[in-house]
């Protein structure tokens, strides 16, 4: 009897220590924002990721780190958006065309 009860306690041992394990270790996680201050962290996540294979589909590490790499790409715009002018020495449609000077007709 005494060698069951043993067993059932190394057994729930076992168990509360899994599960601590895999508490901590989701806590471990990063968040995009954490991805996205650091590149270094983002490129090892990825490659991580691309090493499961189909795997990373499932995965909801590769799920943060998509959503990091997606952001970094197309939320936050790196340069700002300005009219581009083909041709700088022609007068824009908003400008006057400048008056002609004024002549004198000739004497005669």
């Amino acid at each position: 009897m005494k060698t069951r009860t043993l067993v059932a306690a190394v057994a729930a041992a076992a168990v509360v220590t899994a599960g601590s394990i895999a508490l901590l270790a989701r806590a471990a996680d990063p968040t995009v924002e954490q991805l996205l201050a650091d590149h270094a962290l983002l490129r090892r996540e990825l490659d991580r990721c691309r090493d499961l294979g189909i795997k990373a589909v499932d995965d909801p590490r590769c799920t943060v780190a998509d959503e990091a790499e997606r952001q970094r790409f197309f939320d936050k715009p790196k340069y700002t958006h300005r009219d581009v002018q083909v041709y700088p020495n022609s007068p824009t449609p908003d400008a006057k065309a400048p008056e002609p000077p004024k002549t004198e007709p000739p004497h005669g």
